[in-house]
C-alpha cells in the first residue's frame, strides 16, 4: 500500500512545492490568499476556502488591529470604510499563497508575507510591509532595482528607466548583491525568486 503522507510531510522545507497552509483537512493553520485581478481575499483552513468576510471575526479583527498599528497605511486607506479598508490592507500584506501560516492552528496572526501585490503600490512604504530577502530588509527603492535587475533588459536600459547613471546603478547592484549574498544578476534572480519577490 502507497504512503499517502501527512500534513508535516507535505510542508516539509526540502520539497519542492508545498501546499499552502490550511489546505488539507486537519491543518487548522490559516492561509491568506488573493486574487489579484479582484483584489479580493480567500482563507484556507482545514480544507476549506472561505471569503474574506467568512472569516472567524477574531482573525479579522487582528488584521484590522495589525492596520490600526501602521500610521502609513492608515494615511492611505482612509478614504475606505473599515471593512474595504481591512480587506485591502489583507490583501496587499498577506496575499501570497504561500506554506506558511498567516495564522497558526492558534489563530495568532504571524508577520507580513514577502509579498508584492502589484507594481509600485503604494503597501511597499507601509510600516508593516517589509520585504527581505533572507531576512534582509530591502527599501523601495532597492526592490525597484532588484525587479529591474532580474528582467532581461540591459543596465543602459534598467539605468534610464530608473533615470539614474550606470555608476549609480553600478552602486545599487554591487549594494544589492552584498546584501543579498550574490554575485551576478542571476544569483539576484534566484533570490528573489526563491524570497517570493518576484513570482
Amino acid at each position: 500500500m502507497e504512503n499517502k503522507g501527512t500534513i508535516k510531510d507535505f510542508n516539509n522545507p526540502n520539497l519542492i512545492h508545498r501546499l499552502p497552509a490550511g489546505m488539507l483537512k486537519g491543518d487548522f493553520s490559516t492561509e491568506l490568499f488573493s486574487d489579484r485581478s479582484t483584489k479580493k481575499v480567500y482563507a484556507v483552513t482545514n480544507g476549506t476556502t472561505v471569503s474574506f468576510d467568512e472569516i472567524d471575526p477574531v482573525l479579522r479583527a487582528q488584521v484590522f488591529e495589525r492596520l490600526l498599528k501602521d500610521e502609513k497605511a492608515l494615511e492611505s486607506l482612509k478614504h475606505l470604510n473599515q471593512k474595504e479598508a481591512t480587506e485591502h490592507y489583507a490583501f496587499c500584506v498577506f496575499g501570497a499563497a504561500d506554506s506558511t501560516a498567516d495564522f497558526c492552528a492558534d489563530g495568532i496572526l504571524q508577520e507580513a508575507d514577502n509579498f508584492i501585490c502589484s507594481d509600485n503600490c503604494i503597501c511597499l512604504h507601509w510600516n508593516s510591509k517589509k520585504m527581505k530577502i533572507d531576512g534582509e530588509v530591502l527599501t523601495p527603492r532597492q526592490l525597484e532595482v532588484a525587479r529591474l535587475l532580474a528582467t532581461d533588459l540591459c543596465d543602459k536600459q534598467i539605468a534610464d528607466q530608473l533615470n539614474i547613471s550606470l555608476s549609480t546603478l553600478d552602486t545599487h547592484k554591487k549594494n544589492l548583491f552584498e546584501k543579498c549574498n550574490v554575485s551576478s544578476k542571476t544569483g539576484l534572480a534566484i533570490k528573489l525568486i526563491d524570497n517570493k519577490i518576484i513570482q
